[in-house]
């Protein structure tokens, strides 16, 4: 989240209702990493072998499901306060073009390009049930649907580098246990490794 006035509180981003939408900005990129990290987390959990019940990992893909669909629209809460932010300076083009932004190009289009990983990962989510039906398929989702690593971290460093509240000890603090949550996670799915199948059940195809 990035504050073009260079103020490190917001308090240079102008007043009223100007003040207001830049925090809604600000708060809601923050809101959208932690859910962002928990459905990446739960995702990464899911795709692997662990020991347990089925209707246990059922649980939990409904549970990433719910968690990655509030994200994404706290995401493009985000992103509307951003564009409705005059003193933001972040019109339709720069929003849609990485790196053309007038503040923090490059960390800017970091954040560019995660919604686009994290559109394609709700995309490719929605149509599992149609690409993860055989083997050959469910290999290929699992290769797009990986997108939410990559735009997992693009969000992270696009917080880290282009907000101006990452100096503050309680956002530094949440951004290292999002990093913790994720990486661990992640290492467990890699030490673990992926269930003997990918496909779908027939009955979970729906």
């Amino acid at each position: 989240m990035a504050d073009p006035a260079g103020g490190s509180d917001g308090s240079d981003s102008g007043t009223g209702s100007g003040m207001t939408t830049w925090y809604i900005a600000r708060g809601a990129g923050l809101s959208a990493l932690v859910l962002l990290s928990i459905s990446t987390g739960i995702g990464a959990l899911v795709s692997a072998r662990l020991p347990g019940r089925p209707s246990s990992r059922v649980i939990a893909q409904y549970l990433h499901r719910t968690v990655a669909s509030l994200a994404l629209a706290v995401l493009g809460l985000h992103v509307t306060a951003i564009l409705a932010d005059s003193f933001a300076k972040v019109g339709w083009l720069h929003a849609l073009v990485p790196f053309t932004a007038q503040y923090r190009p490059f960390w800017v289009g970091l954040g560019t390009l995660a919604v686009y990983a994290f559109l394609l990962v709700g995309v490719t989510g929605a149509l599992r049930g149609r690409m993860a039906g055989t083997d050959s398929g469910a290999r290929n989702w699992r290769r797009l649907h990986a997108a939410a690593y990559a735009g997992w971290g693009l969000a992270l460093l696009h917080g880290l580098r282009s907000g101006t509240d990452s100096g503050v000890g309680w956002v530094r603090w949440l951004y290292l246990a999002c990093l913790v949550v994720v990486a661990g996670c992640v290492t467990a799915r890699v030490v673990v490794g992926a269930p003997q199948s990918d496909t779908l059940p027939i009955g979970a195809r729906a």
